[in-house]
């Protein structure tokens, strides 16, 4: 909460906007992204030659800006969780499009679709307005922290009873929820029933170091 909504919206506008400008990456996560994602021009930055990255509370622009614009997107490492230390794989990744996940399977079967998803508390929060939802067939990729199970358990079926993400899911990757294994697995099994969709499951989408850097809307044949 830097400045008014209004403002803040506008800076990120400006950066956009900036010819010295090649990449905006968010500093960190946390809030604030979902006051602002309604006042953006995107008409505005629609077609700047831009990168964006970022992760957890920017999971709202991602969506957004991905949906709204051509700007090139990335689920990645913010400033001060990791961009910076491992800042040539990271700009590597953002050049080229090159990424690799280990995947560990959780329901067999092959998937096509673009890879879009990201924070879960996150995506959750603009379900109800539609207008950041995905148009095309997607593979949806899912983590958070410092979320109980029960909470976790609440998001992910509301997804479910979104109808117009559901029908769009034909693949899932769970990433790090920070649980037991012993507790997140069976609820990341069930859902993967109810979702009835191939998925996996792997510890590089994550809030940690290692979280790997993500084109966001790459389109992607996988097989679990």
């Amino acid at each position: 909460m830097s400045d008014t909504d209004e403002n803040r919206a506008k800076y990120l506008e400006s950066a956009f906007l900036d010819n010295e400008v090649d990449l905006v990456l968010s500093v960190r996560g946390g809030y604030g992204a979902l006051r602002i994602v309604d006042k953006i021009n995107y008409d505005l930055i629609k077609n700047c030659n831009k990168f964006y990255a970022g992760s957890s509370d920017a999971t709202i622009l991602l969506m957004a800006l991905s949906k709204k614009t051509n700007i090139k997107c990335f689920h990645s490492l913010m400033m001060t969780n990791g961009f910076v230390e491992n800042l040539d794989k990271n700009i590597d990744i953002i050049e080229n499009n090159k990424f690799n996940l280990n995947l560990c399977s959780i329901k067999k079967g092959s998937c096509k679709g673009k890879l879009r998803g990201g924070n879960l508390s996150s995506l959750v929060c603009v379900l109800s307005g539609k207008q950041y939802l995905p148009n095309e067939d997607i593979i949806l990729f899912l983590e958070d922290l410092n979320e109980p199970l029960y909470k976790v358990d609440k998001m992910f079926y509301e997804i479910y009873r979104c109808e117009k993400l559901k029908e769009k899911i034909k693949g899932i990757i769970f990433g790090d929820f920070y649980l037991p294994d012993e507790d997140i697995n069976p609820l990341l099994k069930e859902y993967s029933e109810i979702f009835n969709v191939p998925s996996a499951k792997t510890s590089d989408i994550t809030h940690k170091m290692n979280n790997v850097t993500i084109p966001y809307g790459i389109g992607l044949s996988l097989k679990f």
